[in-house]
């Protein structure tokens, strides 16, 4: 057997010679490191900067609103003959709503 293939040995990547990952003494609890002296602390967003604008769910429930009223009048025959283009315009104008929706705070 080598001198150095047991555990806690040096050979092992990224080991002391003590067998540690970390040097003994360090200012960790277990395997907590504090985010700032780790450099991984990110600075909270402020409340005012995480509002949405007036407007946004207005528009947001609008396009919602007239998708599901541009479907119901394709098929009750207001449009004419009911239309593909329709029903895509109508779910197009679902989808923007939805897509807003994952933007409001």
């Amino acid at each position: 057997m080598a001198k150095n293939s047991g555990p806690g040995s040096s050979s092992r990547r990224g080991r002391s010679a003590e067998g540690r990952a970390n040097p003994k003494g360090g200012r960790h609890i277990g395997r907590y490191t504090d985010p700032i002296e780790s450099g991984r602390y990110t600075v909270a967003t402020p409340k005012s900067a995480k509002v949405s604008p007036r407007w946004w769910a207005p528009t947001m429930l609008g396009l919602m609103l007239v998708g599901v009223v541009t479907i119901l009048c394709n098929y009750l025959g207001v449009f004419g003959t009911p239309s593909g283009w329709t029903l895509l315009i109508g779910l197009g104008l679902i989808a923007s709503g939805f897509v807003m929706a994952t933007g409001y705070r």
